[in-house]
């Protein structure tokens, strides 16, 4: 099996942030641009997510996924972050945040990492993209099922579940 180096994932320390439902820009990228420097890239959704619970709130609603998103668009434009829209599995369009990939302006593209506590749908297709790549360069005859199971062991996850299959087959189908 070919052995591909991860870094590990390094989860942001959680502490107060302001309340997403009244913070101002300013505090809000304070704590996005903290959360980013440790997690990113990262899924826009997840950032958002991250901050809330830090924020006191347990679930986002739609007047507050709209604050983050403002407030996240607003700092690609002036280029604090960059964002870029990737062909997710798992969103129907590219204004859902799962499929944003936000990272910090000078922070790596892709970081191939260990899967730490996100789920198997919160890594970026473009980071399980590079590791098919990576995959592959060592083993250029390797097929889809190995490169799944590889997949599998590099992130200690024991089972090819349908939502795995449907990211790899999209990781393939977009990048090879």
């Amino acid at each position: 099996m070919a052995i591909v180096e991860l870094a590990k994932f390094t989860p942001w320390q959680s502490r107060p942030v302001a309340d997403p439902r009244r913070a101002s820009p300013a505090q809000f990228m304070d704590g996005l641009s903290e959360i980013l420097s440790q997690q990113g890239p990262m899924q826009a959704i997840h950032l958002f997510q991250t901050y809330a619970k830090a924020g006191g709130l347990l679930k986002i609603t739609a007047p507050v996924r709209a604050r983050f998103e403002r407030v996240i668009q607003d700092a690609a434009k002036s280029g604090a972050v960059i964002i870029e829209k990737e062909n997710d599995s798992e969103v129907e369009d590219d204004t859902d945040p799962r499929c944003w990939i936000v990272r910090l302006a000078g922070q790596e593209r892709v970081i191939l990492r260990t899967l730490g506590d996100r789920s198997f749908a919160e890594i970026p297709l473009s980071e399980l993209a590079a590791f098919v790549l990576e995959l592959r360069c060592q083993d250029e005859f390797m097929g889809k099922e190995d490169i799944a199971r590889s997949i599998l062991s590099h992130y200690g996850l024991q089972k090819l579940t349908a939502l795995v299959q449907r990211r790899l087959d999209r990781v393939f189908a977009e990048y090879f």
